[in-house]
């Protein structure tokens, strides 16, 4: 092969290898937007009449941690904070999900205490996650010792976690949905 076929060789090489890496990173925040989705449309299936308010959460559904990489946390924190948008509470403190990340990085670092171990508990189970992780016997162990305790370490925990713009705020809709024609609560003629 002649130089001239060698280069061309070596840029189509180092194309594909540009183009598998950029695939590679877009891999998971694409997952994280498909488990998004999914959830959304279980919680529209749920909530029928709140389905604009629903579409419109995609944005507060962003993952916050590293583990939400993790599909089960991921749909966790994303069906606390539609339920919340339903419920129209706020949705800014910290998920059980979020909490749960953070009860993880800190066991890294040093034991937890037993109402830090009684938190880590407690939000898995309101997470939703599976219960082999920490069984009923010792989570009730905890309570029945530090509830008080665990009530104020998630107070404050879901208050460090919060995310201070996480709420749909002033939000206009051009009145159309994954280029559909909607009613919404949202819609505003002058967008469109």
């Amino acid at each position: 092969m002649d130089q001239k076929g060698s280069v061309v060789t070596n840029i189509r090489s180092d194309l594909t290898a540009l183009v598998d890496q950029i695939a590679s990173v877009l891999a998971v925040p694409f997952r994280a937007m498909d488990v998004v989705e999914d959830e959304i449309d279980r919680a529209t299936r749920e909530f029928p009449a709140h389905s604009d308010l629903l579409y419109h959460g995609f944005a507060l559904l962003e993952p916050t941690h590293a583990l939400m990489g993790t599909e089960q946390l991921l749909r966790a924190h994303c069906r606390e904070l539609l339920t919340r948008l339903v419920n129209g509470t706020d949705t800014r403190p910290g998920t059980a999900a979020e909490v749960c990340c953070l009860c993880h990085d800190i066991s890294l670092n040093t034991p937890l205490s037993s109402p830090a171990a009684g938190l880590y508990m407690r939000m898995w189970s309101a997470a939703g996650l599976p219960g082999e992780a920490f069984d009923a016997e010792r989570s009730a162990h905890h309570e029945g010792l530090e509830a008080d305790r665990i009530d104020a370490l998630e107070a404050r925990a879901r208050r460090m976690l919060a995310v201070p713009d996480r709420h749909l705020g002033a939000t206009a809709c051009d009145g159309r949905h994954h280029g559909q024609p909607v009613l919404c609560r949202f819609n505003d003629p002058d967008c469109g």
